[in-house]
Parts: C-alpha cells; structure tokens; sequence
C-alpha cells in the first residue's frame, strides 16, 4: 500500500511516499481502506518535534490522525461494525497514523460515516469535531442559552465549536482576522471580533465559556472575562494549566483547563447526529492529494486555513 512515511523530525520535505505492506489487525480492530483523510496543526507539529515532550513518536512513523474510508476486514472481537460499512473516525497518533491507503483501527474508535457527508467532507471531522465538542460539552458543561467565546472561530476546531454553540442556542462571540467576518458570521458568529484591530483583554463582556482555540491566551491575563463559575478551556498545554490547573480547580469558581482529544464512537456518532439533522457542516478551505501532503503542511502552518485541509487517498 501507499503511505506517507516520516523517517525523521524536520521540514515539510522529511515526508516521504512509500510502498509498505497493509497492517494486520488486532482482535478488536478493523481494517480500514482510506478514502481521505485530513491535515490538523497537530501533525506538523509532531512532524517538527515541536510536541516531543508530551508525544514522542517512534520512528519511522505515519502521521495523520483523521480517517474516512470503508471496512475490508473485521477482527474477531468486533461485533459493532461489518465489512462493507462506510465509517469515520480518529486513530491514536500516538501508535499510527492515517497517511497511508490503509489503516488499522480500534473499532470503539470509529463511527457510522454521516449520511450527509461524502468521505473528504467526512473526514476532516474526527479530530478537529471530537476537540470542539468534548470542549464545550465535557469540559465547558456548555447549556442552552449560555454566552460563549470561540478564540480562533474560523479554523477547524473554532468553526465546528461555533456551530455546537450555536446548536444549543448559545450567544457566540468569535474572534478572527477582519478577512473572515463573512465566514464567522455565515458559521452563526453573533459577535466577530477583528484581532488585528482588537485586543481580546479589552473587551467588558463575561463569558460562560472562553475557548482558546489559537492556544494564544493566559488564563491570567483574561479571567476578568470569565463568569464566576465560568470555565476557561485551551487546546495549548502548558506548565500552568497542567501542573497548577488541577490545584486551582480545587479552590477557584473559575476553572481552567486543558483539552486533551479523546477518541470516543459516542462523540462520533454525536456528531454525526448533527451533521444529518443539519447542524454542522465542514468548510474545506483546500483539497490535497496524498502525493502532495508536504504542500498541504506548508499551507496549514502559514495559520492561513479558513475550516479544514482534507488528503485525498483514493477516489
């Protein structure tokens, strides 16, 4: 099979197409054949070692974490899913990747591909889905009617955390250059705010949630924006949120906190269920091919993409 091979940490040029032999599968895993995939910043950000620290891969590795495609092989274990089914979901980084034209996958890892999505639509959901929603939902307790903020609402994981917000009838705020007000607020944005000509700290509103999606805010620096018993959620790890967030989540009404993905087929279907009852829908900003991953990683780390980057594997 196919592959995109990482043999070393580096540029975008240490990626490598390679023929490899198709995984074998365990007992409670399925083999998928991919269709798509997609690119997330957390790819090339392991590819440049950038996240060794808390995800050293062992190399030479596939990198990739979202997959869309259909099942050729069931193992023994599964009683969920059958050959021929159509499905999506997000493989552990950590042990393999979806770079490749077939993938190994822990079948409670997948879900039943949305109806409404073809399989690039499909596949630039997992990650950056399963981050908005375990976000707001789990860690942001989000309810109807609360007042949210999306820092870095026109990316993959703003742009879908909007549409969840909004699902639940939230008051959404979200912040991005002036060029993508018309995308923030075709995404149901209430209030976009231009960074360039803004600073986030200056505004005098409270939030039920903030949503560091960019990963560019301290908590310190903006808990004045935060309800008292309002919750501060970043996708960036840092020494204050995982060593003293605990401790301050002991004594503090306003939580901080990090979010760490969870591969999970109930958020899957979760979202699944939005996307066929028309809630949620994907922008792909650029469509790649897998020979041309290295341009797509370049694209993505210019910070440019407005919603998602999807990897065509097979047609």
């Amino acid at each position: 099979m196919k592959a995109v091979v990482m043999k070393k940490y580096g540029p975008s040029d240490v990626l490598e197409i390679a023929n490899l032999s198709r995984p074998k599968i365990k007992d409670d895993q399925v083999l998928i054949e991919v269709y798509a995939s997609s690119v997330n910043p957390v790819d090339w950000k392991i590819r440049k070692g950038s996240l060794k620290l808390f995800m050293r891969k062992k190399l030479p590795c596939i990198l990739g974490g979202d997959i869309a495609g259909r099942i050729v092989e069931v193992g023994k274990k599964v009683q969920f899913f059958r050959i021929g089914d159509e499905v999506f979901g997000k493989i552990d980084i950590s042990k393999n990747g979806a770079y490749a034209e077939y993938v190994a996958c822990s079948a409670n890892h997948l879900a039943l591909k949305p109806q409404k999505m073809t399989f690039e639509e499909a596949a630039t959901l997992p990650l950056a889905g399963l981050t908005a929603l375990q976000a707001l939902l789990k860690l942001g307790k989000m309810k109807k009617g609360m007042n949210v903020l999306v820092n870095g609402c026109s990316g993959g994981v703003g742009s879908f955390a909007v549409q969840l917000a909004k699902a639940f009838d939230c008051r959404v705020t979200g912040v991005c250059s002036g060029r993508n007000k018309r995308f923030a607020e075709d995404l149901g944005v209430d209030i976009v705010i231009d960074y360039k000509s803004q600073d986030i700290v200056s505004l005098q509103e409270e939030y039920d949630i903030f949503f560091d999606v960019v990963g560019n805010q301290e908590f310190s620096k903006v808990k004045h924006l935060v309800q008292r018993a309002g919750v501060f959620v970043t996708t960036l790890p840092s020494f204050n949120i995982l060593l003293l967030g605990s401790v301050h989540n002991l004594f503090a009404s306003q939580k901080m906190k990090h979010i760490f993905v969870q591969e999970n087929r109930a958020d899957l279907e979760l979202l699944a269920d939005f996307v066929d009852a028309g809630l949620l829908k994907t922008h792909i900003d650029k469509s790649y091919d897998l020979n041309d991953v290295a341009e797509a990683h370049q694209y993505s780390e210019t910070g440019r993409v407005v919603g998602k980057l999807s990897l065509i594997v097979a047609e």
